[in-house]
């Protein structure tokens, strides 16, 4: 969901042209990553936990868990983050034409959303969020 324009930074300019822009993309998945594991309880290995979260943050708890709980955690939100690049990055392979059609729009009316359906190439596309050329 959030890596879509670092993905396609890679896939369609080269990976040593990726913007600095791009790494907005990657703090917020790193944050939801970790909210996903020391949270919410959404990882198998870290199990049903929440460490404090957002309100630890303010209120400037020390790090309820230890070391070895912390690399697990670092592992875990890799391993999150990795396999949601690597499915994005098959997605937007496959559908590269597609990506292409949205993109020759967006610079033709500058933002487009998913509440109006467009024709693109003769097809009638309903897209699924908005997107804004920048």
């Amino acid at each position: 969901m959030t890596l879509g324009g670092r993905v396609s930074e890679e896939i369609f300019f080269g990976h040593e042209n990726i913007t600095t822009g791009a790494q907005d993309d990657l703090q917020k998945i790193t944050r939801m990553a970790f909210e996903a594991c020391a949270n919410y309880g959404m990882n198998d290995v870290i199990g049903p936990v929440s460490y404090g979260g957002d309100r630890a943050a303010k209120e400037s708890w020390t790090k309820p868990f230890s070391e070895k709980t912390a690399e697990m955690l670092d592992s875990e939100v890799r391993k999150m983050i990795t396999n949601a690049y690597d499915r994005t990055r098959i997605l937007l392979t496959e559908h590269r034409a597609d990506v292409e059609k949205v993109a020759q729009l967006l610079l033709e009316k500058e933002v487009i959303t998913r509440y109006a359906p467009q024709i693109i190439n003769n097809e009638l596309v309903f897209l699924t969020m908005a997107i804004v050329r920048t």
